[in-house]
């Protein structure tokens, strides 16, 4: 006989359950919601349609305007009504940027649209990610995290920043060594616990109660789109940090450090030196490299002019070109 799910005084289930989902279909759903997000971006640069990266009413309505404007709407519907996926449609989308007819990449842009809204988009995406999340699927990254606090000590009113949250119930949140956790995401899955927030749009302290001890930021520096654009990120945590000794945790994929031509671990861990930062820990993974660290009181000088451009590090021909670059400063550096 089945056992059936407990269910509270109310008559509402007692227990959340997620999607029995495999943690390879999960990365399989997130690794094509980033492509889908990705493609329209290079579009609507094409197109010259402004895209923002939190508000997707905004991004449909600019859409809609070009597309009516242009008189396109023939085209972009063709590309909505098209089958996903089409495989010679992701054959072109491989070759976007040599595109040049509008109409075309209209076409493109309906059928980009029809995924990222439609079931197999931003809700598909968004039920992935928790379950990536979750303990019993090993995805939780801040399991990490959690002994490298005990070692390193926290204050006893600390307060996290959690960059791209996907649950309230991961390890950061329920460890006991923190009195606040912060969650923000740009797509929140859960508007109780979640705040749907860009990180670079989100007000600067403007006291000390407002700041944070530790900020977590796991496999968001990967999806954030431009060399120039990550790096920007990383200046910006500084001004989010309070007290002696507030901490940083990355996560990023191993190939980002392990396989790409232009960055490695030691190279970035010498940027966030130049930044300002001590990395006190570092683990790979098998898929995944973390590193914990720690800000040094005070202004750090001006970084280095190197940091400003990218370096090839390695090549090789299954090599990727994940990056970070810094913004140029008009104060001299070494």
């Amino acid at each position: 006989m089945l056992a059936r799910k407990r269910r509270s005084i109310t008559g509402k289930s007692a227990v959340k359950h997620t999607p029995a989902i495999k943690p390879s279909k999960a990365r399989k759903v997130i690794r094509r919601y980033h492509v889908l997000l990705q493609k329209r971006r290079a579009i609507c640069k094409l197109l010259g349609i402004p895209v923002a990266e939190n508000d997707e009413v905004l991004n449909e309505r600019q859409i809609a305007r070009y597309v009516t404007d242009a008189g396109l709407q023939e085209q972009y519907r063709l590309g909505a009504d098209m089958a996903h996926p089409d495989e010679k449609v992701e054959r072109e989308l491989l070759k976007i940027q040599k595109m040049r007819e509008s109409p075309l990449l209209v076409q493109m842009l309906g059928y980009v649209m029809a995924e990222i809204n439609g079931p197999r988009g931003l809700q598909n995406y968004q039920a992935a990610s928790t379950v990536g999340q979750t303990a019993s699927r090993g995805g939780d990254t801040s399991r990490q995290l959690v002994p490298w606090l005990r070692e390193a000590g926290t204050p006893a009113d600390a307060r996290a920043l959690e960059i791209g949250a996907l649950s309230a119930a991961n390890c950061i949140s329920t460890c006991g060594l923190l009195r606040t956790v912060v969650r923000i995401d740009l797509h929140s899955n859960d508007s109780t616990a979640i705040e749907e927030q860009d990180f670079m749009l989100r007000p600067l302290p403007q006291a000390d109660a407002d700041a944070f001890d530790l900020i977590s930021c796991s496999l968001v520096l990967n999806f954030v789109p431009t060399p120039l654009a990550r790096g920007e990120m990383l200046l910006r945590f500084r001004s989010f940090l309070r007290g002696p000794r507030p901490l940083l945790f990355i996560v990023l994929p191993l190939p980002c450090m392990e396989n790409s031509r232009y960055m490695n671990s030691e190279y970035f861990c010498n940027m966030m030196t130049a930044l300002g930062y001590n990395c006190l820990y570092q683990r790979s993974a098998k898929k995944l490299i973390y590193f914990l660290f720690a800000s040094r009181t005070g202004m750090p000088a001006p970084y280095p002019l190197k940091y400003t451009r990218k370096h090839q590090l390695a090549d090789g021909p299954a090599m990727n070109n994940f990056s970070i670059t810094l913004p140029a400063l008009s104060s001299p550096r070494i």
